[in-house]
């Protein structure tokens, strides 16, 4: 057994295992030393030889480095991970990571980006944006400090202390709790990653886990009217970008993620004969969606104002953030406010959910969520609309969801919540809103997609 010897005021002690030689040091007594020696000797032999340089001779940030390297190409959310581990790195004065997408691996569930390293920091600030730079810098000037000593830590002295005071600076600097839950998560994977993969046994426990976190409160229940959509549509018309309409109105018939329409799908995945988009990819996995009248003339529209698309051209050639542009643009330009684009997809949700009467394994179908509590948490009706259900009240259509023209057998859900049940839909004489009545049911989207030509 190694000897403790003295080292300042403290204890320390060597442990050789495995060829591999371990520093401990900082114990009140030499009994206290011998006893993580022997721990580590123990932890050692049982496990095996640790991977790397192993964590009393890696800090946290040439961990995040190699963690990155082995763990971020198969990860679909890998950009936003890296930037996170950027900041730990230039911190660190470490090499960053710089992700190259690898062509023809959509759903194939293998490495979605090709992960390298640069030397200095190449990013490009554009110059307006210089001055909210400077800004943040100085906003967070506390956690970034606390960020680089965190990063010239060795990973053995990690400590949960250390790291609920980078939390704590980040919520005093004004970052929101779900910023916060993402910087914790992050390193709470290192973490674990460094005692699974690497075989490292210290820090005893994850220093990510077990801290006092805000609550997260980031529920949205904003859905788009009728009326609204009709104000803005008219704005969208007039905008620039010709596919920003067809955009938004593909987004509230499809219940889709912007995400899903912009980047992954393509003309080749739509099955006209079926009224199916195949999406090969989205952020549950490939999927099919369902697509509405609505959507198929948008869809047909489009395919007109292209001329003759080729199969693997994207069915919206445009960018996010153009599309972002042109939204709040035109929200603005209407008179609507608190309505992000991401709105749209709860606007679908609450829209079905009316039309065919709750019926969550179709709704799960639509959306593309998993679980029930996924997707609650896009149903957005209000006790207003309901308690006007209760009472026999027609739905007003100005005010309902975006796309919404009526319930099939809206009697049949005055019934459902009265208590007082027909025997089937067909016989619910309440039934106001009828196809003859709306001959619009199929959808709403009454707007030119064409594209302006100079």
């Amino acid at each position: 057994m190694a000897k403790p010897y003295r080292e300042g005021k403290g204890w320390a002690v060597r442990v050789r295992v495995n060829n591999q030689s371990i520093y401990l040091s900082g114990f009140p007594t030499s009994a206290a030393a011998r006893q993580a020696s022997e721990e580590q000797r123990v932890a050692l032999t049982n496990t095996g030889k640790p991977a790397r340089l192993g964590p009393h001779r890696t800090t946290l940030g040439v961990a995040l480095l190699d963690y990155g390297q082995e763990c971020l190409g198969s990860r679909k959310g890998a950009p936003q991970d890296a930037r996170r581990i950027n900041r730990y790195l230039r911190a660190a004065r470490l090499p960053t990571l710089k992700l190259t997408a690898v062509e023809g691996t959509i759903g194939n569930g293998t490495n979605y980006w090709t992960v390298t390293t640069e030397a200095k920091d190449t990013r490009n600030i554009p110059a307006s944006l210089k001055t909210h730079r400077a800004e943040q810098q100085v906003r967070s000037a506390k956690s970034a400090e606390i960020r680089r000593q965190l990063a010239n830590t060795p990973v053995a002295e990690v400590t949960p202390y250390a790291v609920q005071g980078l939390i704590n600076a980040l919520r005093a600097e004004g970052f929101k709790a779900a910023t916060l839950e993402r910087e914790r998560s992050e390193l709470r994977r290192l973490f674990s990653h460094c005692r699974k993969t690497w075989l490292w046994t210290k820090p005893a426990v994850n220093p990510a886990s077990g801290l006092t976190m805000p609550t997260i409160d980031n529920v949205r229940d904003r859905v788009l009217s009728n009326a609204e959509w009709t104000a803005v549509s008219e704005k969208l018309q007039r905008y620039a970008n010709p596919y920003a309409l067809p955009a938004a109105a593909l987004l509230i018939e499809t219940a889709m993620r912007c995400s899903e329409s912009l980047v992954h799908a393509t003309w080749a995945d739509v099955d006209w004969d079926i009224n199916i988009l195949r999406l090969r990819d989205s952020k549950g996995g490939a999927r099919n969606v369902p697509l509405s009248p609505g959507a198929i003339a948008v869809l047909r529209k489009l395919q007109q104002c292209e001329l003759a698309p080729l199969a693997t051209q994207c069915l919206l050639p445009t960018t996010y953030e153009a599309l972002k542009k042109a939204w709040t643009v035109a929200c603005a330009a209407a008179g609507v406010t608190g309505v992000t684009l991401h709105d749209l997809r709860h606007t679908a949700a609450t829209r079905y959910a009316l039309e065919f009467n709750g019926n969550a394994a179709l709704l799960k179908i639509i959306t593309g969520h998993k679980t029930d509590s996924q997707l609650q948490r896009y149903v957005n009706l209000t006790a207003e609309l309901v308690a006007g259900l209760m009472h026999g009240r027609s739905v007003d259509l100005a005010r309902a969801p975006a796309g919404f023209t009526g319930m099939k057998h809206e009697g049949w859900m005055r019934a459902l919540l009265s208590g007082a049940m027909p025997t089937s839909p067909s016989d619910s004489s309440n039934d106001a809103l009828t196809p003859d009545a709306h001959p619009a049911r199929c959808h709403v989207i009454h707007a030119d997609f064409a594209r302006r030509r100079v």
